[in-house]
C-alpha cells in the first residue's frame, strides 16, 4: 500500500476507541456520557432522586417508582425498568426489561429480561 501512495489518514474530532468487547463497550459508553455533560447536558436526565451522574434515556423508555439509576447508564427505545429496580454502568438495548433487579456493568441486548432482588439497601441502594 505504501509503495503503491494508498495510506491516508484522516484527523477525528472528539474521541475514538475500539468497542468491539462488551467491557470496552461500557467504557466507551462512560466516555460519551463524560463528553455529554460538558458539551450537551440537557440531553442526560437533570440529578434529581434516584437519577446519579450522567443518564441518557429513550422518552419511550418506562421507569418505575423507587429507583436508582446510574451514574452511567443509556437506556434504549422501549425499555421497560419495573418498580424498585438498580441500574449502574449499563447500556439497555432496545425493548429490554429489568424486573425490580440489580443490574451493573452489563450490556442488555434487545428484548432481553432481568430478574433479581428488590434493590433496597444493596450495594448501589441509597
Amino acid at each position: 500500500m505504501v509503495k503503491e501512495n494508498q495510506n491516508y489518514a484522516m484527523e477525528l474530532q472528539g474521541f475514538w476507541m475500539d468497542v468491539g468487547q462488551p467491557k470496552d463497550f461500557l467504557t466507551g459508553m462512560c466516555l460519551y456520557l463524560q463528553s455529554l455533560r460538558a458539551k450537551s447536558p440537557h440531553l442526560l436526565l437533570p440529578s434529581e432522586a434516584g437519577i446519579v451522574g450522567n443518564v441518557l434515556v429513550d422518552p419511550s423508555a418506562k421507569i418505575g417508582r423507587n429507583c436508582r439509576i446510574g451514574p452511567n447508564v443509556t437506556i434504549g427505545l422501549n425499555v421497560v425498568i419495573e418498580d424498585g429496580a438498580c441500574i449502574k454502568r449499563c447500556t439497555l438495548l432496545n425493548g429490554a426489561t429489568i424486573k425490580s433487579a440489580v443490574a451493573q456493568s452489563e450490556v442488555t441486548s434487545l428484548a432481553a429480561s432481568i430478574r433479581g432482588w428488590n434493590c433496597g439497601k444493596c450495594a448501589c441502594g441509597p
